[in-house]
């Protein structure tokens, strides 16, 4: 028995070598491949110990009986916990809420999908904290996945619309005077370079951010042309410009920032400046 769950974890781990320097098999694909060779491996050996004791038959029925049961119940007791959390890996393999790298809120934790095993969620905050999440606290939580998977890679305006943010309908925007012909068109062609790139990487997910900040009313509109400045700083890093909008307005107004990409560790690594130059932009002596 020893052998032969050496021999599977030997297996297993050959596997996810052999995927991690294949880079042509999307990172998705190749997690669920390893995911169910898992499952496999542990039924497989599952039958081997249920069938790999013979002995068990020259034994007169009442202690096999004795034996099975306490076997049973001491295997219950100390497997219950990893037993629902593997029941729960299985769930969550076959809904396939999240995969790999993907932007996710679970249990009141946001931030980038680095492992799914058959027991647990590791994720990496953009504190850069890693935490590991119980399979069966998951399927117990509610899941906010912020990656967007696109329906269709080659028709721009199904790009456009399943990209843009709820404020961006109706051109419902309070950040600026005048919505104009010219913010417009560029907006447009950030969008559409933005849709070229995706399309020339053959990517089909969309990874977003959003983070929120609270501006003084004073010199408010000095303050967003400096947003703008700095939105347009991270237009190349990000790939495309972040949008922000205002979503309440009091004695002080919230601005909500959007951060698209179509790589997930960029927001890691890039979203704690990109909100340093913000709050710098808000503390700024304002030169009138």
């Amino acid at each position: 028995m020893l052998l032969i769950a050496f021999l599977l974890y030997l297996f297993n781990k050959l596997l996810s070598i052999l995927f991690n320097r294949i880079g042509r098999i999307p990172i998705a694909r190749k997690n669920k491949i390893v995911f169910a060779f898992r499952i496999i491996s542990i039924l497989i050996l599952l039958y081997f110990i249920i069938n790999g004791f013979p002995s068990f038959t020259t034994l007169p029925t009442e202690y096999t009986a004795i034996i099975t049961g306490a076997v049973s119940t001491a295997l219950a007791f100390i497997f219950s916990g990893i037993f629902s959390n593997f029941v729960a890996g299985v769930l969550i393999w076959i809904v396939d809420p999240f995969n790999i790298g993907d932007v996710v809120k679970i249990s009141g934790h946001k931030g980038i999908i680095k492992s799914i095993t058959l027991t647990k969620v590791v994720i990496e905050t953009m504190d850069r904290i890693i935490v590991e999440i119980s399979n069966s606290d998951v399927v117990s939580s509610i899941v906010l996945n912020y990656t967007i998977k696109l329906s269709s890679r080659k028709k721009y305006i199904h790009f456009k619309r399943q990209t843009r943010a709820p404020q961006d309908i109706g051109n419902a925007r309070l950040d600026i005077d005048v919505y104009d012909e010219e913010i417009r068109k560029q907006e447009e062609t950030d969008i559409k370079n933005f849709f070229t790139s995706f399309s020339e990487n053959k990517h089909n997910i969309v990874h977003t951010f959003n983070l929120k900040m609270r501006v003084p009313y004073t010199h408010f509109r000095i303050i967003i042309d400096k947003f703008n400045e700095v939105c347009a700083k991270y237009a190349d890093i990000f790939g495309i410009r972040p949008r922000f909008h205002v979503i309440e307005y009091s004695n002080d107004i919230t601005v909500k920032f959007r951060i698209l990409t179509l790589d997930s560790n960029k927001i890691l690594k890039y979203q704690p400046e990109f909100a340093n130059d913000l709050y710098k932009a808000i503390l700024s002596k304002i030169k009138l």
